[in-house]
């Protein structure tokens, strides 16, 4: 059986990807402060905090001698006026968003390169642009990913671990909500996770020969 190692289980893109994986006989050890509901290892992580992801990773290492994914799921947005942004809110986003994944990934490597495991960071497209307005702090954090996995790219090219940069664009989920506190405008033009999810798993079950270094999801809207 696999071992995925998946932030962000408990919720979201990341809920709806633990499930796909359990549900495709995957061992998912799930790093955030809920547990899921659904059959996962579940490992009490705030990944805001140094100390708890040191803990979880030496949990991990404790528990696994063979990892096979790694998955940075987890995210934060922002969404604050230049004049507005506190230091609080751009250093709980930079922690979440860019720093645990490194900091989680570094912490593992030697599990990583031992094994080939695959690591896929899911980033947003919003790392690909310019950005939009009163979101310098979240389009920051997301560029920063994408320059983490090419890194790892390039420092992981001589091991069978393969490094997937995967950009994906709007989905109905939570996240805006849990942050505005106002639903999605027409959730039916958002891409649903559910399928998503599957384009993941897929990347991944590739055979080793093929790496999928860098893909952009983009949701497509035709207005009638």
């Amino acid at each position: 059986m696999k071992n995925l190692v998946l932030t962000g289980a408990s919720d979201g893109l990341g809920k709806e990807f633990g499930q796909l994986c359990v549900e495709n006989d995957i061992n998912v050890t799930a790093l955030c402060r809920t547990n899921p509901n659904y059959k996962c290892d579940f490992i009490k992580t705030d990944l805001s905090d140094e100390k708890s992801i040191e803990r979880t990773c030496n949990i991990i290492k404790e528990r696994y001698n063979k990892i096979d994914m790694v998955v940075n799921c987890a995210g934060v947005p922002g969404i604050q006026k230049l004049e507005e942004v506190s230091f609080d809110v751009l250093d709980n986003l930079m922690r979440i968003n860019l720093l645990a994944p490194i900091f989680l990934i570094t912490q593992l490597i030697t599990l990583i390169k031992d094994n080939g495991a695959d690591i896929l960071n899911v980033d947003s497209t919003i790392g690909t642009k310019a950005g939009y307005p009163d979101q310098i702090a979240y389009t920051t954090s997301k560029w920063g990913i994408r320059g983490t996995s090419y890194n790892l790219q390039a420092e992981l090219k001589n091991y069978k671990s393969r490094v997937i940069q995967f950009n994906v664009g709007g989905m109905n989920t939570r996240m805006h909500t849990k942050y505005t506190g106002k639903e999605i405008e027409h959730p039916e033009e958002w891409m649903d996770p559910k399928e998503i999810a599957k384009l993941m798993l897929h990347i991944l079950n590739l055979p080793k020969s093929i790496e999928i270094s860098d893909i952009t999801i983009n949701r497509k809207v035709v207005k009638e």
